[in-house]
């Protein structure tokens, strides 16, 4: 993606309220867009899927129109419209006043947390000033409990026109405040239509978030993971180079047929959103729920513009009542593709109601058992701590971490975990080495460690390849350490070797040489390290020097290897497991036309430096940063 400058002022507007009350006709009225374009919606007069009109305000600001049905039949599709919208027009009808749906949509609109709204008090025009009065009041009424408490009531009429202009100079004001939309994680469009356009193929749309999107961009279709190209963007039906979040966008996509992109998809950058079918997330039934849910109960599960039937878990001791909140884990029918911090809302299957709804604190969950307090605490750690504290406690725990291990650990995106890591760096918390982030006090501790190494006693220096084992630390992040080292003057990097200051070389003795020399003669099955050492006149103390110089690298005992051998053993590993997942012994012995014993000491000794784990007869890689690049 190309850099982005500020982007144009704009704002995604959702209509809401009960079925008949005028909203479709409202957003015709202002915007001279009939939303409704399904054949059935125009026959029955009533708006069955979602319907998007644009209009420029007063100001001069685009504003995108999302029309939602109002029917209790089409709350999925309503539910799909709302997702990803910065303001709601809440619409309800002045010779009807507050309906069933009124109160569903209004509930949808706070458990979503949408906070900037106007309600447009419709069809004034076929009631008296008394009767509007008496409307006016029951609305307040009904918004004091709702995150719409605050906004402004708007009388107006798509007949006569009256109020018209109020109301976008009430959505003028109501907009004109700073925005929440930070461009962080890549670009991600949850699709709420996709369809065939002559001449174009495959035209996707949604309400973007996250970062711009340019053309030529590739991205990825979630869940699933399929992979293509944006080849078209258009706004408000004008083809554009760069979209920008918060606007309606139509993406024409290469090689993707619709049925490949149905609702729920989420078009997105590489690693901007996670597939998953288990998610933690907090729970506030609504008072208007019949009961407590039961453990296991199924519901119709809604984020974004995804729907999905999933099962509870609690995390807590005690049901949720009406009215309460807690936390819970949602084992989904589907895979879903959601973010930290995305809200949702659930609904009874039978009969159909919503009942509350949540934010989403772990993505990609894990079991968890039912009362564990440390388990609650560290999901609300990871609810309320401010980012910049996630990313210094995962390091912290973790040790040096990349950025992408960063990322999926705290399940930010990648964009903001490169940007907190900067700001935690700045502030001293962290130094970033090689690509990796680690504590400051963990990175001035092997330097320190180097330097002890390089003693007067290890005049044959260390073998820079061998040191990151040693160490215990990654090999890129060590690498960037001896850099940094050497252009400080504090050792000498030559030859494959790390030697003190002023050295400029390894020293060796022929009777290191000749020694050396033996051992290595034996490829994948080495002599016996004591019998060889008898043959050759070496003492004990010269292997030890060559241990301690990292020329012998000391298996058991009696398996020894070189250096250069014991990167042969690494890289004949790491083919392994390029090829498979797993290696076990057999198969290790066979690539390496070896015994038995060898391969299983060599398995063994990585066991013991956290390389490999043994899971039943195979091995499994742990550490990756051990296999040669």
């Amino acid at each position: 993606m190309t850099a982005a400058s500020a982007a144009p002022p704009a704002a995604t507007v959702g209509t809401a309220g009960h079925v008949d009350h005028g909203k479709s006709t409202l957003v015709h009225a202002l915007t001279g867009i009939d939303p409704d374009r399904l054949a059935e919606e125009k026959a029955r007069g009533m708006t069955i899927d979602l319907g998007f009109a644009w209009l420029t305000l007063p100001s001069g600001r685009s504003v995108s129109l999302v029309d939602v049905p109002g029917h209790e039949r089409f709350i999925h599709n309503m539910l799909a419209g709302v997702g990803g919208i910065d303001a709601c027009l809440f619409v309800v009808a002045a010779d009807e006043g507050v309906m069933p749906q009124t109160r569903e949509h209004l509930d949808i609109v706070t458990l979503l947390g949408i906070e900037r709204g106007v309600v447009a008090l419709a069809k004034t025009d076929l009631v008296d000033e008394e009767w509007l009065d008496l409307v006016e009041q029951e609305v307040r009424e009904t918004l004091a409990a709702s995150s719409l408490a605050q906004a402004p009531i708007v009388p107006v009429s798509a007949r006569d026109g009256c109020g018209l202009d109020a109301l976008l100079d009430a959505l003028d004001a109501l907009l004109a405040q700073p925005l929440s939309r930070p461009q962080i994680g890549g670009p991600r469009l949850p699709v709420d239509r996709a369809f065939t356009q002559r001449g174009f193929g495959t035209v996707v749309t949604g309400t973007l978030a996250g970062g711009p999107l340019d053309v030529g961009d590739m991205v990825h279709l979630y869940p699933g993971g399929a992979r293509t190209r944006v080849r078209g963007l258009q706004t408000h039906r004008a083809a554009e180079d760069r979209a920008w979040p918060g606007r309606r966008v139509a993406v024409n996509l290469g090689g993707i047929a619709p049925a490949d992109v149905p609702r729920g998809t989420v078009v997105a950058a590489p690693g901007a959103a996670t597939e998953t079918r288990r998610v933690d997330a907090t729970l506030r039934l609504l008072p208007s729920a019949p009961r407590a849910l039961k453990p296991g109960e199924r519901v119709s599960w809604h984020s974004g513009t995804a729907e999905v039937v999933a099962a509870l878990r609690y995390l807590e001791a005690d049901p949720i009542q009406p009215g309460s909140a807690g936390w819970v884990q949602w084992r989904l029918g589907e895979a879903v593709a959601i973010r930290k911090g995305d809200p949702y809302v659930i609904r009874r299957l039978s009969p159909p109601m919503t009942i509350g709804g949540g934010e989403i604190v772990r993505a990609a969950a894990r079991h968890v058992p039912r009362g564990d307090r440390d388990a609650l605490e560290a999901l609300e750690r990871a609810r309320r701590a401010p980012p910049a504290e996630l990313v210094a406690a995962a390091v912290e725990a973790g040790g040096p971490l990349t950025p992408v291990e960063i990322a999926r650990r705290t399940e930010l995106s990648l964009d903001q975990v490169t940007a907190l890591v900067a700001e935690v760096e700045r502030a001293g918390g962290l130094s970033v080495v090689g690509g990796y982030a680690a504590p400051a006090a963990v990175v001035d501790a092997l330097r320190r460690r180097i330097r002890a190494r390089l003693s007067p006693r290890a005049a044959a220096g260390l073998s820079r390849a061998a040191l990151p084992q040693e160490l215990g630390a990654p090999a890129p992040l060590v690498a960037a350490l001896l850099e940094g080292m050497a252009e400080q003057g504090r050792l000498v990097l030559k030859e494959g070797r790390v030697l003190p200051p002023g050295q400029s070389a390894a020293p060796h003795g022929p009777e290191a040489d000749r020694f050396l020399a033996a051992l290595d003669q034996g490829g994948f099955a080495p002599p016996d390290l004591p019998a060889l050492a008898r043959s050759q006149g070496a003492s004990s103390a010269l292997l030890d020097a060559l241990a301690t110089a990292g020329e012998l690298v000391r298996i058991t005992p009696t398996f020894g290897l070189t250096q250069a051998g014991y990167a042969r053993w690494r890289e004949a590993i790491g083919e392994a497991f390029a090829a498979s997942d797993q290696i076990t012994v057999k198969q290790l012995r066979d690539q390496l036309g070896t015994s038995r014993k060898y391969v299983l000491a060599f398995l063994e000794h990585l066991d013991a430096q956290a390389v490999t784990r043994r899971v039943g007869e195979a091995r499994i890689l742990l550490d990756r940063s051990w296999l040669p690049e």
